[in-house]
């Protein structure tokens, strides 16, 4: 069972106000309006947080399915939809501290997606309402793309993509680094990412797919050997690992560690990184493909991340 400061979980299995009666009906707003939808409760906070920021803050209605809430820096009104004498007017303080709280509860139920919404919001909207307020959890998915090369190194043609990367960044160039459950993989850009290029664009293609159910992948590089078995839950992509090699032989540190869960356009997002900077680098190098299919397929990704990212996400 969860309990927070004002909230507990119903015999129902559902969030349910458990603070002073004078909130509520801003408790009962919370609970069924806003859910647990990490999105929403951040874009409720975010909101409140602007009213106390600013005095000049336009005031804002949110319509939900029981509730007409105002927000202004005056404070926040509820009214229920239904039953007119259910209404009140609360502080922003009272309001932002409820907020809080429910969001304490959403992320005890389900720490990664909380944590994966959480940074999906800070990246789209340049700004993370919780900032200061509450920690966020050690990502357990993560890529960092190491910083680009000023001058690639390729003269003449490449085969294609995955032999380009291979022939213009030098054996000391830059590593990308994958974190899984905060064990840091390293995966070069000389050796492991030309190898991994022709199973990851169509990996990531069907990933972002509505209809994507499931998915296998072998990663056959000699440091970054391993299998991958991805579901979908939900919103979610669950990866199951096996691991049969790394640099650094990190493989029963990995294996310890366990599974990942992480958003599916997340999930994208990080290794879209990665495609960026090849993406970015075989374009300022001039550099000629014979079989330009590979850098095709990548460039149509990372537009349709970049316009995804741009959309928002609701969930």
């Amino acid at each position: 069972m969860i309990r927070t400061q004002y909230y507990v979980t119903s015999r129902f299995g559902v969030p349910q106000f458990s603070g002073p009666d004078e909130l509520s009906v801003l408790g009962q707003w919370v609970t069924a309006d806003i859910q647990l939808v990490p999105l929403a409760i951040l874009e409720a906070i975010d909101l409140v947080a602007e009213a106390k920021a600013d005095p000049g803050f336009a005031p804002e209605d949110l319509d939900g399915n029981a509730h007409t809430t105002t927000i202004s820096p005056q404070g926040v009104r509820v009214e229920n939809s239904f039953v007119e004498h259910v209404q009140g007017d609360f502080t922003l303080d009272d309001a932002f501290r409820v907020l809080v709280d429910f969001w304490d509860f959403c992320h005890q139920a389900n720490p990664a997606k909380a944590d994966a919404r959480r940074r999906e919001y800070a990246h789209e909207h340049r700004r993370d309402p919780l900032a200061g307020i509450r920690d966020i959890q050690a990502t357990a998915f993560e890529i960092r793309p190491g910083r680009t090369a000023s001058t690639p190194r390729l003269t003449g043609v490449a085969a294609d993509l995955a032999d380009a990367v291979g022939g213009m960044y030098a054996a000391e160039a830059e590593d990308a680094v994958l974190v899984w459950n905060q064990v840091p993989i390293r995966l070069t850009y000389r050796y492991d990412i030309p190898v991994l290029l022709g199973d990851l664009v169509p990996l990531l293609e069907e990933v972002r797919r509505p209809e994507f159910a499931a998915a296998e992948v072998f990663w056959g590089s000699d440091t970054f050997c391993a299998e991958w078995m991805l579901t979908r839950e939900g919103d979610d992509v669950h990866i199951r690992a096996r691991w049969h090699g790394t640099l650094g032989s990190h493989e029963s540190s990995l294996a310890e560690r366990g599974d990942v869960t992480v958003a599916a356009g997340e999930f994208v997002s990080e290794w879209c990184e990665v495609l960026r900077r090849i993406v970015h680098d075989v374009e300022a190098g001039s550099v000629e493909l014979a079989d330009d299919g590979l850098l095709v397929r990548a460039k149509a990704l990372l537009g349709d991340n970049n316009d995804q990212a741009a959309g928002g996400n609701t969930a």
